[in-house]
């Protein structure tokens, strides 16, 4: 299939694609209105089918793979997982740090579920796309989940040891699923790379050092568009 066929698009991912932010002003996320694909559902040809869940994992992806592809037959997947994969139950980690905590999935088990939905919509004749993972902040995610408690901080840096070390973890997890979706010939937005080209891609994140803000949506959706226009222009 090309393109130029593609009639249908279903949006597979979490907390990112369905646009939700940090609004200061209400003290709590909301969806918004400028989500990245929201905007380019606006701009683009196909009909755009967004399952995005927020909180979600690559075990409910694979969930809507067994319910909602044959149903809805997409001609293209798009696919935006491992914010939530990579994460740890900081509470847990706070209350009991000398235990060995694991994160919500294994790195192993989120590339083979990433790879396991590629080859679903391969083998139906379809086109998986795939997104890797924008940078967090790793003091803003901490001071975040943390809630800025010097006890709470205290206690997850005895299991944690460097902070740093939650930016090193979800960029494991991001080079490894794209190196494996490169491996199947997939194409891979590079979401991560376009943040990171940006002189202080902070100020594209939510206060909570992990969601991309309004701000980070629009350069989502402008470099998305820009690549389209390169890459495939019979999807507007």
């Amino acid at each position: 299939m090309t393109y130029n066929e593609v009639q249908s698009i279903m949006v597979l991912g979490d907390s990112v694609s369905k646009g939700v932010v940090y609004s200061a002003e209400k003290e709590r996320y909301i969806f918004s209105k400028e989500g990245f694909i929201k905007r380019l559902a606006q701009k683009l040809r196909p009909e755009v089918f967004d399952f995005s869940k927020y909180g979600s994992t690559t075990e409910y992806g694979k969930k809507l793979i067994d319910e909602k592809f044959h149903e809805l037959a997409p001609d293209l997947v798009l696919i935006e997982y491992g914010s939530n994969d990579c994460d740890f139950n900081w509470d847990d980690v706070a209350a009991d740090p000398l235990k060995d905590h694991q994160p919500k999935l294994p790195l192993g088990k989120y590339v083979e579920n990433v790879l396991g939905m590629i080859s679903t919509v391969r083998q139906n004749g379809k086109i998986p796309i795939l997104t890797n993972l924008h940078p967090l902040s790793s003091h803003n995610y901490f001071n975040w989940f943390t809630r800025n408690d010097p006890d709470r901080q205290a206690q997850t840096l005895v299991w944690l040891k460097d902070i740093g070390h939650i930016y090193w973890w979800q960029e494991m997890y991001s080079y490894a699923v794209e190196k494996a979706a490169r491996a199947m010939d997939v194409f891979v937005v590079n979401i991560r790379n376009l943040f990171l080209r940006q002189k202080d891609y902070k100020q594209y994140l939510c206060e909570d050092g992990i969601h991309p803000n309004e701000e980070g949506h629009s350069l989502m959706e402008s470099f998305i568009m820009d690549t389209i226009s390169h890459r495939a222009p019979g999807l507007l």
